[in-house]
């Protein structure tokens, strides 16, 4: 099941750099960071989703 959800993720993180934009959690509720707007803080949440994904496939 955690693989599946890794490849999910996975896909996720192709398609939101893809298309410039990844929801992310902020605060309470979260946020769309846009990459023209934002593009460090961009790079970090699909870092961090990359290393997310990449653990639930190969540690869990």
């Amino acid at each position: 099941m955690f693989k599946t959800l890794g490849v999910l993720l996975a896909v996720y993180v192709t398609f939101a750099v893809f298309r410039g934009e990844v929801y992310a959690k902020s605060g309470i509720w979260g946020r769309t960071i846009k990459r023209v707007d934002s593009a460090s803080y961009f790079w970090t949440v699909i870092g961090i989703y990359c290393a997310l994904a990449l653990a639930l496939v190969i540690v869990f």
